[in-house]
């Protein structure tokens, strides 16, 4: 596809404001505001076609201490606020009138550790420790081996549910990745280890270790986790599409409409290869295998849409070549900045910090560089890419 640049400057010039979600017809983002010593939360709505912004709803934060998490669907905005108690409040949102759908104070055992939405009807919740209740996570992680408490929170009946499935706790709200293919909704499970360098050093020291040391990376329907979450299972219906015993390691890099892509090493010969699983097919395949580069160069990815690009830096050049989902072949002068992506194998986007010794300040420059005409363009604002979209604001 080719590239779309939005423009929003003059929209958002002299404010500061958080992009939530970027869709074809709208884009959706809030903005914090100090208004008559009260703290104001705008969520607002920016209509591509019309170029109008309309304000969804706005809240006044009584309690500086507390913490907004923003997700965006199809058709709601919901927000959590917590301040790290054992309590939160829970706002749903529609984005057409900007009514509430929902809004309540869930309590839950411990204090507030981090969430993680898997749809837009459910929520996970993790809870870690508080001085209340030391004596229940302490035997908790002696049954369970896990450290924290996770429920299973349903917006729409206020229903929440404590998660047995001893996985869905230990690897965290941030190893969990939804994915859509085909309409169908999954969820990604990443379930690794340990760190890299941990888990090298249980390789070099194998023969002592009798532990199953693996890393995993399951594939689940998301209405059957949340089913098996509901009624209590210990495990949660799941399918593995990649692990890696003592003598290797795989990792997760990112996915498109059907693909998932990971990183798999063999520690003896030091081989690492680039795979991909296609959901659709349940086909595995080799898309990549690094290398046949110079020290100078080092690898870019883009988790969704994934793209794989190698870039190399040289005393007055950069050059960057496509390997993943990409076919770009460009090289610019070093003086546009370091490499943040490239849209439709022609537009590198590069950022460029300078700082100004007359006013103390740093200055952040983005510029947009036409591999085809060899010009570039510059702008002192935020910058924002999805997929073959780029926005300035």
């Amino acid at each position: 596809m080719p590239m779309t640049v939005i423009d929003i400057r003059n929209v958002f010039s002299d404010r500061h404001i958080e992009i939530i979600d970027i869709n074809p017809s709208y884009i959706y983002y809030f903005e914090e505001k100090n208004e008559e010593g009260r703290n104001e939360l705008f969520l607002l709505e920016y209509n591509r076609k019309t170029r109008k912004e309309r304000l969804v709803m706005n809240y006044t934060l009584d309690d500086p201490t507390y913490m907004e998490h923003i997700y965006s669907f199809d058709k709601t905005i919901v927000m959590v606020l917590e301040n790290g108690s054992n309590s939160f409040w829970l706002i749903e949102i529609d984005k057409k009138t900007g009514g509430e759908l929902n809004r309540r104070k869930v309590v839950c055992t411990g204090a507030f550790r981090e969430c993680k939405p898997l749809d837009s009807e459910y929520l996970l919740i993790y809870m870690g420790p508080d001085e209340a209740n030391a004596e229940v996570f302490s035997k908790y992680k002696e049954i369970k081996g896990c450290d924290c408490l996770c429920y299973l929170y349903n917006i729409k009946t206020n229903q929440k549910y404590l998660v047995n499935a001893a996985m869905i706790n230990r690897i965290g709200g941030d190893n969990i990745k939804p994915i859509t293919v085909e309409s169908l909704p999954y969820l990604l499970l990443l379930d690794p280890f340990a760190e890299e360098s941990v888990k090298e050093h249980y390789y070099s020291e194998q023969r002592w270790v009798s532990a199953d040391i693996r890393d995993n990376i399951w594939l689940s329907k998301t209405s059957e986790v949340e089913m098996d979450i509901e009624d209590g299972k210990e495990a949660v219906t799941r399918k593995c599409i990649a692990s890696a015993d003592i003598k290797a390691l795989v990792r997760y890099m990112g996915m498109d409409d059907h693909k998932v892509y990971f990183r798999a090493k063999e520690f003896r010969s030091g081989t690492e290869k680039i795979c991909s699983y296609d959901i659709t097919t349940e086909a595995l395949q080799i898309e990549a295998t690094p290398g046949g580069f110079n020290n100078d160069t080092f690898y870019m990815i883009e988790e969704k849409p994934f793209k794989m690009f190698a870039v190399t830096v040289s005393k007055n050049k950069t050059t960057v070549v496509g390997l993943i989902n990409s076919e770009a072949r460009i090289v610019y002068d070093n003086t546009l900045g370091q490499f943040m992506t490239c849209i439709d194998n022609r537009y590198c986007v590069t950022k460029k910090t300078v700082f100004s010794e007359e006013s103390q300040r740093e200055f952040t420059y983005f510029y947009l560089y036409d591999a085809h005409l060899e010009q570039y363009e510059s702008y002192e604002c935020n910058c924002l890419v999805k997929g073959d979209t780029l926005v300035l604001y």
